[in-house]
C-alpha cells in the first residue's frame, strides 16, 4: 500500500521528467539544414543580399550571414545560383471554396457537400506549398468553420499545407453576398456561409462566437449586395475583437462604403477598388492596411488563351491601369500593402500559381521587385499578427523558406514562378527534382 501510494505521489514528477527528457532527446536529435543562398532577400531592410548562408536547426533560424560555422552532420542545401526568400503568404485566400467563371457565390454551397469542399482542399493547400506560399489567410466563404477544421488537419500533420489563419463564417449585414438564388432558398445558402447580424448586440455576440469556436481575425462585409453594416455595428465588432487581441479586415469594392469601416477602426481593408486618394491617405495616417486583390493582366490573359477565346492583349492591360493607379497612389500615400490573391476562380491553374499572379501584378503596376515581395513577406506578417515569427529571415524566426530560380532582382516575374525549394516550419514540402 506504501508502495503505491508512493508511486501515485510521484507520477505527476514522472511525467514532467519524461517530457524533458524526451524535449532535451529532440533538441539533441534535431536537424541542421545549412542554406547556401546566391542571392537573399532581406524582407525587413527590402533589400536583396548576395552569397548568404542561413543555418537552420528544427523549426528555426538560427543564424545568417556570410560563412557560417555548422555541426558535423549539417545538410547543405546549396542554392548559390538562386534567391533564397521568406516564404510566401497569401493574406486572402478562400481554401474551401471554388467558383466557375459563370457561377455565382452560392453554387459550390448548394452543388458540394462539406465533404467535397474539404478534400479539395487537400489539393490546393498542396498546391501553395509548391508554388512557395508557407502561410494563407483564409477569408471565410466556408461554410460554418470549414476552414477551422483545415487548420486542424494541417496542424496534425494529416496532410500537407501552409500555416493557416482563419477567419470563419464572414460577419455581414443582413444580406451576405449571396445572389442569384430563389427569394425562399435566400436564408438557407447565406446562412451557411455568413453569420448576419442587424444591431451591435447581434455584432458583439457574433464576433465572441467567432473567437470561442478558433478563429484568428474577423472578417466583416462593410458592404454585402446592397445592405452596409452601419457605424455602431463595425464599432461593437472591432470593439469586441480588439478586447480578445483579434484584428478586424473588412471586405470593400468602393469609396463610398469604406467611410464607417475606416471611422470604427478595423485593421485592414481588403480589395479598395476605387479609393480615392483622400481615403488611401487617410488610411495610411491611421495605418490601416490594404490587401489588394487585384491579379494580374497575364492571369487574365492565360485564361483566355486555355478557353480558346479571343482577346485584345492591348485593351486588357489598359483595363488594369485603374487598379495599377490606385495602387501606386496607396504606396505613395504611405499605406501598408499586403499581398492577397483572392483565389477561388476554378480556370484550370494550380491555386497557389494562381494566387503568384497578385504578386507579379504589382510588378506590373510600377512597384520594385522588392516593394512587390515585400508585401507577401514583411508587410504580410504585420497584418497577420507574426511580425518577427513568419516573413523575415533572420535568427528564432520559424524556418519558412522559400528558393526561387535564378536573380530574382533582376528577373522578377520569371523567377517568381520557378520554385526550386519550399521549406515549412524546417521540413522540406517541395524540392525540384
Amino acid at each position: 500500500m506504501v508502495s503505491k501510494l508512493i508511486i501515485r505521489l510521484f507520477i505527476p514528477f514522472g511525467f514532467t521528467l519524461l517530457s524533458y527528457s524526451a524535449t532535451s532527446f529532440a533538441q539533441q536529435n534535431e536537424k541542421y539544414f545549412l542554406i547556401k543562398a546566391g542571392q537573399m532577400y532581406d524582407s525587413e531592410q527590402n533589400e536583396f543580399y548576395k552569397n548568404k548562408q542561413l543555418l537552420i536547426r528544427g523549426n528555426s533560424i538560427v543564424k545568417v550571414g556570410d560563412r557560417l560555422d555548422v555541426p558535423s552532420g549539417t545538410i547543405i542545401l546549396d542554392y548559390s545560383e538562386d534567391t533564397v526568400t521568406p516564404g510566401l503568404i497569401d493574406a486572402h485566400s478562400h481554401i474551401a471554396f471554388q467558383q466557375g467563371p459563370n457561377d455565382n457565390l452560392a453554387n459550390d454551397g448548394i452543388l458540394n457537400s462539406p465533404e467535397t469542399r474539404v478534400l479539395r482542399a487537400v489539393g490546393f493547400a498542396k498546391s501553395y506549398l509548391n508554388a512557395g506560399f508557407t502561410c494563407i489567410r483564409d477569408l471565410g466563404n466556408s461554410e460554418q468553420y470549414l476552414d477551422i477544421e483545415l487548420k486542424n488537419a494541417i496542424e496534425r500533420g494529416d496532410f500537407s499545407g501552409p500555416r493557416m489563419l482563419v477567419s470563419g463564417p464572414i460577419i455581414s449585414a443582413m444580406d451576405g453576398q449571396i445572389y442569384g438564388v430563389p427569394i425562399k432558398e435566400f436564408e438557407k445558402y447565406s446562412a451557411k456561409e455568413y453569420s448576419m447580424v442587424s444591431g451591435a448586440d447581434e455584432a458583439t455576440k457574433a464576433v465572441k462566437e467567432h473567437i470561442a469556436r478558433g478563429v484568428d481575425v474577423i472578417k466583416i462585409t462593410a458592404i454585402g449586395n446592397r445592405l452596409v453594416l452601419t457605424l455602431e455595428e463595425i464599432k461593437a465588432i472591432v470593439k469586441a475583437a480588439h478586447s480578445e487581441r483579434v484584428k478586424v479586415t473588412a471586405h470593400c469594392d468602393r469609396d463610398w462604403a469604406v467611410h464607417a469601416a475606416i471611422e470604427a477602426g478595423v485593421d485592414g481593408l481588403e480589395h479598395g477598388y476605387g479609393f480615392t486618394k483622400s481615403t488611401l491617405e487617410t488610411m495610411a495616417k491611421r495605418e490601416i492596411y490594404l490587401v489588394a486583390t487585384d491579379g494580374s493582366p497575364d492571369l487574365q490573359i492565360t485564361y483566355l488563351k486555355t478557353q480558346k477565346m479571343p482577346y485584345d492583349e492591348q485593351q486588357i492591360r489598359k483595363n488594369f491601369k485603374p487598379l495599377q493607379d490606385r495602387l501606386k497612389a496607396a504606396h505613395n500615400a504611405g499605406v501598408m500593402i499586403v499581398a492577397g490573391s483572392d483565389a477561388y476562380i476554378n480556370i484550370n491553374m494550380p491555386r497557389g500559381e494562381m494566387a503568384k499572379h497578385t504578386i507579379s501584378g504589382y510588378f506590373d503596376a510600377g512597384l520594385s521587385a522588392s516593394d512587390a515581395l515585400r508585401t507577401a513577406t514583411y508587410n504580410a506578417s504585420i497584418a497577420l499578427g507574426m511580425q518577427d515569427q513568419i516573413g523575415v529571415l533572420k535568427e528564432r524566426a520559424k524556418a519558412d523558406i522559400a528558393v526561387f530560380k535564378g536573380n530574382m532582382q533582376k528577373d522578377f516575374k520569371k523567377s517568381l514562378f520557378e520554385v526550386k525549394m519550399v521549406m515549412k516550419n524546417g521540413l522540406i514540402e517541395f524540392q525540384q527534382k
